[in-house]
């Protein structure tokens, strides 16, 4: 008999599957387990928790730094952001969180814009092509800009030039 054969023998085998309560008292037994710790025995299926359906945090972690990497290459035209709102629908993150994140992103690309402590008339066009392509209201988008170029001049103590 092949290992094949025996493998399917085993796999058809159907007499280990209803085990006796005695059985089961030894198997605690033997690995030191209380009755409580034994939930469901041994070959039964246990349905999934509350929470399988909600993303885990290595999920979002991952999620993340696919955004940072968007945001970082070519956010406004890169192809990747169409997959990567699927996935997030995928995932079941919620859209406040997917909100928060897509925030945190632009305020970090305007950051880096104006760490020369001026916002050329392209980078302006720029920001504003990723304000489009994330489906914000140019005041949603302006609110933002302010506050990180008054954040900028605070910390630089001088002012931010924005050309026009």
């Amino acid at each position: 008999m092949g290992f094949l054969s025996a493998l399917r023998n085993l796999l058809a085998d159907r007499s280990h599957a209803g085990a006796s309560e005695e059985s089961l008292r030894k198997f605690r037994d033997a690995w030191e387990l209380d009755a409580d710790d034994v939930s469901a025995p041994p070959g039964s299926s246990t349905a999934p928790g509350p929470d399988a359906r909600s993303a885990s945090d290595y999920d979002r972690n991952q999620w993340r730094k696919k955004l940072r990497h968007i945001f970082e290459k070519d956010p406004a035209g890169s192809p990747e952001w169409a997959p990567l709102l699927q996935e997030a629908k995928g995932l079941d993150l919620d859209d406040a969180w997917v909100s928060e994140a897509l925030r945190e992103e632009f305020t970090m690309l305007i950051r880096s814009l104006i760490a020369d402590r001026r916002l050329s008339e392209d980078e302006q066009a720029q920001l504003d092509a990723v304000r489009r392509r994330i489906g914000w209201t140019e005041e949603e988008a302006a609110a933002i800009v302010e506050s990180v170029v008054a954040d900028a001049r605070r910390f630089f103590g001088a002012d931010v030039v924005i050309e026009h």
